[in-house]
């Protein structure tokens, strides 16, 4: 291999290293402050006359829950043309929807929404006395108990599932954590899957953020705790949770999209918001909360038209005049694989007429008939094959060509639960991703999925070995590619990396380092969590050499290569 001296500190490298984080959940202590101004401009393109045209969208909640706090300022609503009748419900489960009707709808309609969201989370120690089972549930609360079409908390294969995962808890917090850690586990995060219902992500092991959530209510409806489906806007500003005292974070990044995440109820505390891909207890300032319901149909966005609905395009902006993080780690767990954060919770059952006495356990109900149980799959990491001469290709390779935001069928339009979720690779970070091989590879090439906006200059890659969890400096560097030879187009799409001939790389671990000169402007797509590789295998850098950030998600890449004798 030849030496990469790369940023001239070898030395500091070799002198300072660094042991990778090994804990998974980071129970955290501190507050989440932040006031966002949002503008949304939407606009209906239609290519003929609507006699009827109808567009509804719901207005943010206002909620005050256990410290999770959402307020609301200055919401406004404008359109043109003017629509013939504006109107505001509020549903049975209080969200407030706003609907606009337009008659004889000729050429474009355009909807402009803005407001101010306030958004704080109070995360400090709480107590919990709720029993597992819980002893009752209020009648307010019971319809938070039924199964849905999305939400199959009556089938027998989560209902299995259910008990198995709660076996031996004896407090609510124990059953929910365990429900939760394995979701956070035995997903693995889809671009559009099939379908967005419990039982696809329970059986597929795959799913969006709708999947997610749909499958933890169902979990805990079948256990007997009330849970509801959130859904709200995410943003993409990144926030930093420190990993230690030496400048490490763990940098979270949601994309900017439609989301989903979940409500847990507890007798002592109330409604409280937990997001399976990223929290527990709490959701972050990026996460504004439009409205719940049994599952994710609930609470949608969607536009109808006679004869046929148009096509809709959106801008989004969001402007924080306050964004306070200030978040302490308090201590760390080991599981699941995957990183969460969660508010400390201490929590003790308690019978009636005693302060330490466990609550029995009372009769289950009879389960279903005996059904076969569907395994929990998980996409294991692609690995080569042994056999010497074999080609082989391997990385997180799955991605959307387009991000599509919206879907048509017929007379009626709807918001996808998609978001775009790539980085700025181009800026002033260094980004990373780490891959694995278990046999000697001669390396053709490599491809990253990305997208280019425009500059000039060019993109490369090296090709390191791992040192102590962070890219070293001895390996390869690839043949630059000039952004002028770089198709401009929507979408994202593989950009290939031509490495010199004879790269051969032991077994071993090793990370793709994207550089680039002049101004280039790219951005390097990523999947929410982690497809193939381990949790710290995603890096990024301000300085150069430190590799101090790891991100919450996995980016997209492609190595390929033949297997050596």
């Amino acid at each position: 291999m030849t030496r990469l001296y790369l940023l001239g500190l070898l030395l500091f490298i070799q002198v300072l290293g660094a042991v990778p984080v090994r804990a998974k959940t980071l129970v955290v202590e501190g507050t989440l402050d932040g006031t966002v101004t949002v503008k949304k401009k939407v606009t209906f393109t239609a290519d003929r006359t609507l006699s009827e045209f109808t567009y509804q969208f719901s207005v943010p909640s206002v909620y005050d829950t256990a410290g999770n706090i959402q307020r609301l300022n200055g919401f406004t609503v404008s359109a043109a043309p003017e629509p013939a009748e504006t109107t505001e419900v509020t549903d049975q489960y209080g969200n407030r929807l706003r609907k606009l009707v337009w008659h004889k709808l000729q050429g474009d309609a355009r909807v402009s929404i803005s407001y101010t969201a306030g958004i704080t989370a109070t995360i400090s120690a709480r107590s919990s006395r709720a029993p597992f089972p819980l002893s009752a549930v209020p009648e307010s609360e019971q319809k938070f108990l039924k199964s849905s079409k999305l939400v199959q908390s009556d089938a027998r294969q989560v209902i299995d599932l259910a008990r198995e995962l709660t076996a031996g808890t004896t407090t609510q917090h124990q059953a929910v954590s365990a429900i939760l850690t394995h979701v956070a586990d035995a997903l693995t995060y889809q671009y559009s899957p099939k379908q967005y219902d419990a039982l696809f992500g329970l059986t597929t092991g795959t799913g969006n953020c709708q999947n997610f959530s749909h499958l933890a209510v169902a979990l805990l409806r079948a256990s007997g705790i009330p849970a509801r489906v959130s859904i709200g806007q995410t943003l993409k500003d990144k926030w930093r949770i420190p990993l230690d005292k030496k400048g490490s974070s763990l940098v979270q990044g949601m994309g900017e999209g439609l989301h989903a995440w979940i409500e847990v109820w507890y007798p002592d505390l109330g409604w409280l918001p937990c997001d399976p891909q990223m929290s527990r207890l709490f959701t972050s300032t990026r996460h504004i909360k439009f409205g719940h319901g049994l599952d994710a149909s609930d609470v949608s966005e969607y536009w109808s038209a006679i004869p046929v609905a148009p096509g809709m395009s959106e801008s989004l902006e969001a402007v924080y005049s306050g964004d306070k993080v200030d978040l302490r780690l308090r201590e760390t767990l080991d599981q699941p694989t995957a990183y969460l954060l969660a508010g400390p919770v201490t929590s003790v059952a308690v019978a009636q007429g005693g302060d330490s006495a466990i609550l029995p356990k009372p009769v289950p109900p009879p389960l279903p008939p005996k059904a076969k149980p569907l395994p929990v799959m998980k996409k294991p990491p692609v690995k080569p094959r042994q056999q010497p001469g074999t080609p082989v290709e391997l990385g997180n390779r799955d991605f959307p060509s387009l991000v599509e935001m919206y879907h048509v069928d017929g007379n009626v339009g709807q918001r996808n639960f998609e978001r775009e979720t790539a980085e700025y690779a181009t800026s002033r970070y260094l980004y990373a991703q780490a891959f694995t091989l278990d046999s000697a590879l001669s390396i053709t090439d490599a491809a990253l999925a990305m997208r280019k906006f425009g500059g000039d200059g060019t993109v490369y890659l090296d090709v390191v070995r791992d040192e102590e969890g962070k890219p070293g400096l001895t390996g390869f560097r690839s043949m630059p590619v000039s952004l002028e030879k770089i198709a401009r187009r929507p979408g994202y799409y593989w950009v290939d990396f031509t490495l010199p001939e004879n790269t051969t790389l032991a077994p071993g671990k090793y990370w793709l380092v994207l550089r680039h000169s002049g101004e280039a402007i790219m951005n390097w797509f990523y999947t929410p969590g982690k497809r193939v590789g381990g949790p710290d295998d995603s890096r990024s850098t301000a300085r150069g050499w430190q590799w101090e950030d790891v991100l919450a998600g996995e980016f997209v890449y492609r190595v390929r290569g033949v297997v050596e004798k």
